[in-house]
């Protein structure tokens, strides 16, 4: 299982060294009350395909705390058009390599 190492806060101040602090603009102009309660969600996308490789990574930059991923299927070269996946990563399972590349 892959794992990075988590930002300890989600500063509004926009920063290069917080990824997050531009979506912090919602909760300055009063959308969100509190976006940082969103690391205390879970998801869980069966399918890491066209559409969930691509909603994946939406929700791993907008901070969600943990992805669940299913998907018995492999990375080929022949759908590299519609996937988020690279060349080299043929071969592999979709799974695993959608948590090398998130």
């Amino acid at each position: 299982m892959a794992s990075r190492a988590r930002i300890d806060k989600m500063s509004a101040e926009v920063v290069d060294t917080n990824p997050y602090s531009r979506l912090m603009a919602l909760q300055r102009m009063g959308i969100v009350k509190d976006y940082e309660r969103i690391r205390d969600f879970s998801v869980m996308i069966v399918g890491v395909g066209g559409v969930g490789s691509v909603a994946a990574e939406m929700l791993t930059r907008c901070g969600i705390g943990k992805l669940l991923l299913y998907d018995y299927d492999k990375v080929e070269l022949a759908n590299m058009n519609r996937l988020f996946y690279q060349p080299h990563q043929a071969g592999l399972s979709k799974v695993e390599a959608a948590a090398d590349t998130l």
